[in-house]
């Protein structure tokens, strides 16, 4: 899988996706809590895989930073793993849409979904 960008303003829930992450065969991840912070961390290092929540709070929108960065990147595969599923409808490109909190055989099925 390589290297995951993990767009979540919550300190211990990202923290929980980087583990989750590296138990499914992520080799490196990094951490970004806003709509800059994520577009400049991607920049740096292109991601094979973003797993992003939608409201990043004063950060911004979690959606809004993955079109920037598909813009910019090309078709990276994105997992939204939020608590409004709702407002992730229109994002038709979306692997996955996740509910919080997260329920590890699901988030596994996800990335292997994107593996195959």
């Amino acid at each position: 899988m390589c290297h995951v960008l993990i767009i979540e303003d919550e300190f211990l829930i990202a923290e929980l996706l980087a583990s989750m992450l590296e138990a499914n065969g992520a080799d490196t991840t990094s951490i970004a809590v806003s709509e800059v912070q994520a577009l400049s961390s991607a920049r740096e290092r292109q991601p094979d895989l973003i797993v992003s929540d939608v409201n990043l709070g004063r950060g911004g929108s979690g959606p809004d930073a993955v079109v920037r960065i598909r813009d910019e990147l090309g078709d990276i595969p994105v997992i939204f793993v939020t608590a409004t599923p709702r407002e992730c409808a229109p994002f038709d490109y979306a692997a996955a849409v996740l509910d919080k909190p997260i329920q590890p055989d699901r988030f596994a099925a996800a990335l292997r979904s994107i593996g195959s």
